[in-house]
């Protein structure tokens, strides 16, 4: 470094500690305070003195040279700190200070500075790993990237907002969701669905993608902005799943909705993943940064590690990775799947297998379950079971059924209005609420594809 920025490096570490050491900073010092932390001084003595002038001042004390002196030579710090100058110094700092207005400029120099040593310290640990070949390129990688990350987010971690008032709090107008997917899915949500083995899942979150990626809504039918997707499908082949995503562009086509190039991308990796491993984290990485999507699809959760086990420690890593993908998309709306266990006596536990982290981590978690009753079986009706989340956040339906063009199609009142698909009688349909019963043509039947 040169001797000109060294110089200014001090008189702005001069000018700051100064200004603190004045009556008249008090209404910069909390914007200072906030600003600036101990580790932002290249010299330790000044960051310690600074973390004694920000205490000064945050408890209301007075902080002048007179009482910081005291309370360092009660500390036995005096000399330490202020070195053979002693409290002179402190007087040194007060009186070098010609006006406070210009106390932030300075801050923010020293706040500059010390993310290029945070960045120099990141890249010398960097050189370090290279020279010395440990672990992985793709580990060194990764932790580069990550510790560049951290330089990058320093100072947003330092400027939260201060606790607000509930009375303000209140005041304010609620904010409206970012919504990917209006009513169903915002930006950083994470939706879970579960079903056993052949329980329909996998069609489900495809077909969410596919409408969402043409511009309809998932089980209305509305349109919407069209969607950005990324799919990595880790658990079916491709000769599985074309069939079905072909048929799916046909069905968005038929709506005068086809999928624009550009806007749904996928990966089929029926071998699976282990995202525990630096590689495959960083291939999960590059995937999002080329496709950008707004909505992202990966699973099934076992197929994304080898180590076949499903205790905390297991997922946690998985969660880690997952963390990232949504990281690096800037607050992609997330789907996963996964198996629920084996029914029990008759009755299907629909949480994910594995540890209870997996049933706390998504905001919203369904299971899709065989619905009973007559017709159920041959309409395959399934019940939209939730295991996590309240349902009075979202649009979600009621029931699925086996749809036509689609793979599923939804059912708003389970219970409460008559199977799609099925006929009426006169009084049946007249004792309908005026909107379902408008869904009935001349002969009593209501047309499958209406309760879309």
């Amino acid at each position: 470094m040169d001797e000109l920025r060294e110089a200014e490096l001090r008189e702005a570490a001069d000018a700051v500690l100064g200004t603190l050491l004045r009556p008249e900073a008090k209404d910069l010092a909390p914007d200072l305070i906030s600003a600036l932390s101990p580790g932002d001084f290249r010299e330790p003595r000044h960051g310690e003195l600074w973390d004694l002038l920000s205490s000064l001042w945050a408890a209301g004390q007075p902080c002048d040279p007179i009482t910081v002196t005291a309370v360092l030579r009660e500390r036995g710090d005096l000399a330490r700190l202020a070195g053979p100058a002693g409290a002179a110094w402190l007087h040194e700092l007060h009186d070098a200070v010609p006006t406070v207005a210009h106390a932030p400029a300075y801050a923010e120099i020293l706040r500059e500075e010390a993310q290029w040593r945070a960045l120099a310290v990141a890249a010398a640990r960097t050189m370090t790993a290279v020279q010395a070949r440990e672990g992985t390129a793709v580990a060194a990688a990764e932790a580069a990237v990550d510790a560049a990350r951290a330089v990058r987010d320093q100072q947003n971690r330092r400027l939260d907002d201060a606790p607000v008032d509930l009375v303000d709090f209140l005041d304010q107008a609620d904010d409206e969701p970012d919504w990917v997917i209006p009513g169903v899915l915002a930006r950083w949500d994470r939706l879970m669905i579960t079903a056993g083995e052949g329980g329909g899942k996998s069609l489900m979150l495809r077909q969410i993608l596919m409408r969402a990626a043409a511009g309809l809504h998932p089980w209305k039918r509305a349109r919407i902005a069209p969607v950005r997707v990324l799919h990595i499908d880790a658990e079916n082949a491709e000769s599985q799943a074309r069939p079905w995503l072909r048929r799916m562009q046909q069905a968005a086509e038929a709506e005068g909705a086809p999928v624009a190039r550009g806007q749904f991308a996928l990966r089929i990796i029926p071998e699976g993943l282990d995202v525990t491993q630096a590689a495959d984290r960083a291939w999960l990485a590059r995937m999002v940064e080329q496709a950008r999507p707004d909505l992202i699809s990966i699973g099934s959760l076992y197929k994304l590690t080898t180590n076949g086990k499903s205790d905390e420690e297991a997922a946690r890593p998985i969660m880690a990775a997952l963390e990232m993908m949504r990281a690096v998309s800037g607050g992609a709306a997330m789907l996963l799947e996964a198996h629920a266990p084996h029914a029990n006596m008759g009755k299907r536990d629909l949480r994910p297998i594995g540890s209870s982290l997996w049933m706390r981590w998504p905001e919203f978690g369904f299971g899709l379950a065989p619905a009973t009753g007559p017709g159920a079986e041959e309409l395959r009706l399934m019940d939209w079971v939730p295991w996590r989340g309240p349902r009075s956040e979202r649009s979600w339906p009621e029931q699925f059924m086996a749809g036509t063009s689609w793979p599923w199609q939804a059912i708003e009142y389970a219970g409460n209005a008559p199977i799609p698909g099925t006929t009426l009688t006169d009084e049946q349909v007249a004792a309908l609420p005026p909107e379902q019963r408008a869904r009935f043509d001349d002969d009593h039947v209501m047309e499958r594809e209406e309760v879309f």
